[in-house]
């Protein structure tokens, strides 16, 4: 989510882990991300992949995922609790 990929990843963006193991029951989700890397349109087409939308993009950000507010408290830590878009 919103990273920088760079040309060295393929278009399909995955790969299988051990054949078709798992592929009918992962989540892998991309959202937001630049660079030469990062364009979807020749991506895995497994049904848990998917391009996600900020709203679903949030529930997997440092605050609701990591409960991250209520660990994370030391000031010289950069940190975002939620998205930069």
């Amino acid at each position: 989510m919103e990273s920088n990929i760079d040309d060295f990843i393929q278009p399909e963006g995955w790969l299988e882990w051990n054949g078709d193991f798992a592929l009918k029951t992962l989540y892998y989700a991309e959202f937001n991300n630049e660079g030469a890397g990062s364009n979807t349109s020749g991506r895995v087409k497994w049904p848990g992949y998917r391009v996600i939308n900020m709203e679903e993009a949030l529930k997997f950000s440092i605050g609701p995922f990591l409960q991250g507010e209520s660990w994370l408290k030391n000031p010289d830590v950069p940190v975002r609790f939620g998205m930069y878009t």
